[in-house]
């Protein structure tokens, strides 16, 4: 009597070409062609997908797996060049602010748009190298007050998300901000009037010490991509 080794998906022929499951329990696909994986929008994922399942992504155009309890990207090995090393220019020191940004990778997968590290993108100040933790951190959404880029009520810009780091006598929810509290964060409708402050939100360059004055400051980014 001849022991029945593994299991195939042809109908026809046991030996013949199909999905084939053998004995150590490996799923084999036996073809010289291609194999067509799940496709669609960001929007279809499933509703409850498990750390293992595999698609490809339409609405960014890449193959995605989900690992450690969130969709990543399968990344190639050559280099990337969408958008590529991006120089951003984040404005002068006047030997007050801390604070610079938001930073802007310009990489339209969502799930790259900031650094995974501080030390993952290249700072100068004018010419000279910064170095992570020692001269700079990475901070996202800061609510401090008076350490820069901060927007005064009257040029909030509608649609962008701010932080607010400071209330003053402005009543932000009348620009859709459920509260008025430091470290609120919303979507504005639009300027409105008084003397708040608010912060675009993302993730800024935090100096441990002010940038001198007309100092410029540039950052590199997707050297880790």
């Amino acid at each position: 009597m001849r022991l029945l080794k593994a299991q195939n998906t042809n109908l026809r022929n046991i030996y013949g070409k199909g999905v084939k499951y053998d004995i150590d329990d490996q799923v084999i696909l036996d073809s010289n062609n291609v194999v067509l994986v799940p496709k669609g929008t960001t929007a279809q994922r499933p509703a409850n997908p498990t750390n293992g399942h595999l698609r490809y992504n339409t609405s960014l155009n890449e193959l995605e797996v989900y690992q450690q309890s969130s969709w990543r990207s399968v990344r190639y090995k050559e280099p990337n060049n969408d958008p590529g090393i991006v120089q951003q220019n984040l404005g002068n020191g006047d030997a007050t602010i801390t604070l610079f940004g938001p930073l802007d990778s310009q990489d339209p997968n969502t799930d790259y748009t900031a650094p995974a590290a501080a030390q993952n993108v290249l700072v100068l100040v004018e010419n000279v190298f910064q170095i992570s933790t020692t001269n700079y951190t990475l901070v996202q959404n800061p609510s401090s007050t008076g350490t820069g880029q901060e927007v005064i009520t009257t040029n909030i810009q509608a649609g962008t998300e701010y932080i607010i780091t400071s209330s003053g006598d402005t009543d932000f929810t009348a620009i859709s901000a459920p509260d008025n509290n430091q470290g609120t964060v919303f979507t504005a409708t639009g300027a409105t009037t008084g003397t708040g402050l608010v912060r675009p939100t993302g993730y800024y360059l935090e100096f441990t010490s002010s940038v001198d004055l007309n100092k410029p400051v540039t950052v590199l980014h997707n050297f880790d991509k």
